[in-house]
């Protein structure tokens, strides 16, 4: 009730934020079976509720599938970590693996029906935002996607 003795409006709920959630990092074996278990994590943080988790768990899955068969996480011994953070400002994902012979880079589509290499121009085209960051140590490639599914312009 106001001074005056009414009650005043509220907005209408246009865009409820997404619950924020405490983060998650994992390291997984650099095997092709990382990919399964970075699904189920992803699920795990976000939920079946959660309007982005399809999104987040299929660039998840690509980012995952690029560091295990173009870098040095692939080999024997080698790593992947995956860290998760999930808020009103949308998804942060980032796949951290053991660095590579060439940085990440959208590829051309193929003309020939190949079954590879779209992985990175799924992230650029459902991704906020993409990138990678690279040391002697390792590299790391991340990506944001929105809250809500389709807000990229």
């Amino acid at each position: 009730m106001t001074a005056a003795g009414r009650q005043l409006a509220s907005a209408p709920d246009l865009a409820t934020p997404s619950p924020v959630r405490a983060p998650i990092l994992r390291v997984l074996p650099g095997t092709p079976q990382a990919v399964r278990v970075a699904r189920q994590i992803a699920r795990q943080l976000l939920g079946d509720e959660h309007p982005a988790t399809e999104t987040a768990v299929l660039l998840l899955s690509e980012l995952v599938t690029n560091s295990v068969m173009h870098s040095k996480s692939g080999a024997p011994g080698g790593t992947v970590t995956v860290a998760l953070c999930s808020g009103p400002a949308g998804i942060l994902i980032q796949v951290r693996d053991d660095g590579g012979p060439s940085e990440p880079r959208v590829s051309a589509i193929s003309a020939d029906g190949a079954e590879h290499g779209y992985g990175l121009l799924l992230v650029d085209a459902l991704a906020e935002r993409w990138g990678t960051i690279s040391s002697p140590d390792g590299r790391v490639t991340w990506c944001r996607v929105a809250g809500r599914p389709e807000t990229k312009v």
